[in-house]
């Protein structure tokens, strides 16, 4: 009996020392009955479960038996589509650039990903095209200018002289000239060159004074009128409407005077008074049947109707031949003239 008493006190102190060590555990199973059998039928070999109770100190809580969970079942995901209205659409040349005209290699965007890439991107390829043609007075002057056939009308005015070609003659007479005709214009190659002819009306006055005998003056003046052709050569740039102009001209002669003037005393109303005195130097045989002359001009175009034109004229023939007590045989003349050409097309 009192080895009951003491077996089961031994066990009670166990269980409240379990307890204080492990209060979160679960109670362990009773093991009071164990001994007690194991005393009561000592011949019987006591099972493995029942074994004699360790001492106070050796006493250790065992761990509640945790019910067992099933594992949850390993679901194979199955890879589904997303939405159509789910996927992120591609970034477009639209959506960055909006309407610019410029290709997509030169924006960095691929037309293939939508994907914009940065400065290393190819260089685009730019196709040229034909420029559309145009009207002649709107060509660029980057174009060629051809040199066409064409006509018009042309009228000049400037500055004329009489010299000497006897360097022992120092004397000069000047005055006006103008002239006024048709021209032509004939293309030698399709830009640079072609040639140029016309018939003007020409018409130059020239006078001087020169001293006389007696502290007298003689006021003498030249009046011609002819009909000159000149025959020019033309030279420009492929890519200007500016030509040079050079060739001869030669002149026919339809009216030439040769007026002089002086004063002299007068007997009967015993005054001096002024004599005049015209001279018909064709009529006479004294004027040269033609006259030849040197020709360089610039003609600076200013649309395909109009031009600017400088020229000057430069005689090498004499006017006058056998004229007596005159010392006027060796006369030609120079010109310099400026005017306007109008052009048909």
């Amino acid at each position: 009996m009192n080895k009951k008493v003491t077996t089961l006190g031994i066990v009670m102190v166990s269980a409240v020392l379990a307890f204080a060590q492990a209060p979160a555990t679960a109670p362990a199973a009773q093991p009071a009955e164990a001994p007690a059998v194991a005393a009561e039928a000592p011949a019987e070999p006591a099972p493995a479960a029942e074994a004699p109770a360790p001492a106070p100190s050796e006493v250790v809580a065992e761990p509640a038996e945790q019910p067992a969970v099933e594992p949850a079942p390993v679901l194979q995901e199955t890879p589904v589509a997303a939405p159509v209205e789910a996927q992120a659409a591609p970034v477009t040349e639209a959506d960055l650039y909006g309407d610019m005209p410029a290709p997509a290699a030169v924006r960095g965007v691929d037309p293939s990903t939508g994907e914009v890439y940065g400065a290393s991107a190819p260089a685009p390829v730019v196709r040229r095209t034909a420029p559309a043609a145009r009207p002649a007075e709107y060509r660029p002057s980057s174009e060629p200018v051809p040199m066409k056939f064409t006509f018009g009308v042309q009228g000049f005015i400037g500055m004329n002289t009489l010299f000497s070609n006897d360097w022992d003659f120092d004397e000069s007479y000047s005055g006006i000239a103008w002239k006024a005709g048709a021209f032509a214009l004939f293309p030698l190659n399709e830009y640079m060159m072609g040639f140029k002819i016309g018939a003007l009306f020409d018409h130059s006055d020239a006078s001087a004074l020169y001293p006389y005998s007696n502290e007298k003056e003689v006021r003498v003046k030249f009046k011609m009128d002819r009909i000159s052709v000149p025959m020019l050569f033309v030279l420009k740039s492929p890519y200007s409407s500016f030509t040079i102009d050079f060739g001869a001209q030669v002149s026919i002669p339809v009216r030439d005077e040769f007026i002089y003037s002086y004063e002299m005393y007068n007997s009967d109303t015993k005054q001096t008074e002024m004599t005049t005195r015209n001279a018909d130097m064709i009529g006479l045989d004294y004027r040269a049947s033609a006259d030849f002359s040197l020709v360089l001009g610039l003609t600076i175009k200013a649309n395909r109707y109009m031009s600017f034109d400088i020229r000057y004229e430069y005689g090498f023939s004499n006017f006058y031949e056998n004229v007596p007590s005159w010392r006027i045989n060796e006369l030609s003349s120079s010109t310099l003239l400026l005017g306007f050409s109008f052009y048909a097309f």
